[in-house]
């Protein structure tokens, strides 16, 4: 009888043990569930996530702003993003291959928002992952046209709660609003670095509008290497800020 070597045993038995590696991904929100109103307003019927994803965690919006010397209250299409802010563009150009739903190489990852400057919203009084969890529902967004107003989001039938920026800003400013409004700081060329408003595309001129683009993504945990999942984003929508005064 011959005798098998003893590479070729422990060969066999990795190959036996190890099996095939499991890939983990997460169902894409699909675009027919977000409804626009110009670019003030958007409603997304979030659906609820399968418990075959059991290791998903919630929903996310990632969202990056743009100071721009046009106005306009039109729905902004990706055609009419070159109107508002050419930052804008080469942003949505260059996730692009992310959000299509037929492009199978393109995966989201954790830099893949953080390398375009883009943050994660948050709430004002309330940690936004717990409303936008994996039971899915209903979220509205609204930026009112109203000066002095401050833009909410409201969760199913719930009252509303006010947007604010990112809490990973170093020391953004106008310090005492960071509510997503329309001030004077926020449009200075000058904070728009990685130390200020690194979640502002600012722009040497004396432009007068802001606006803020808003991807929402699924969001989940892998159970063999603990790293963040991310599903494909989808673009919500193109909002302007209003102004604070």
């Amino acid at each position: 009888m011959r005798l098998l070597k003893p590479v070729t045993i422990i060969f066999a038995i990795l190959l036996v043990s190890c099996g095939i590696e499991e890939t983990y991904y997460l169902p894409q929100l699909s675009d027919g569930n977000i409804s626009r109103t110009s670019n003030t307003a958007a409603v997304i019927n979030i659906p609820p996530i399968s418990a075959q994803y059991y290791y998903a965690g919630y929903y996310s919006i990632f969202y990056r702003i743009y100071i721009s010397d046009h106005y306009t209250l039109a729905d902004i299409t990706q055609t009419y993003m070159s109107n508002i802010s050419s930052s804008l563009v080469a942003d949505f150009n260059a996730l692009a291959p992310l959000i299509d739903p037929t492009n199978t190489t393109s995966i989201t990852s954790a830099s893949s928002f953080r390398n375009r400057n883009y943050f994660e919203i948050e709430l004002d009084g309330e940690n936004i992952r717990n409303k936008l969890s994996k039971s899915g529902g209903t979220l509205r967004i609204l930026f009112p046209t109203m000066t002095g107003s401050y833009p909410a989001a409201y969760f199913n039938d719930e009252p509303e709660i006010r947007l604010i920026r990112s809490s990973q800003l170093i020391s953004p400013e106008p310090r005492d609003d960071l509510y997503f409004r329309n001030t004077q700081e926020l449009r200075n060329n000058a904070n728009a670095n990685s130390n200020v408003n690194a979640d502002v595309a600012g722009r040497s001129d004396a432009s007068q509008y802001a606006y803020v683009s808003m991807y929402i993504v699924a969001v989940g945990t892998n159970p063999t290497n603990f790293t963040q999942i991310f599903s494909k984003p989808t673009h919500i929508s193109v909002f302007r800020l209003p102004d604070a005064n």
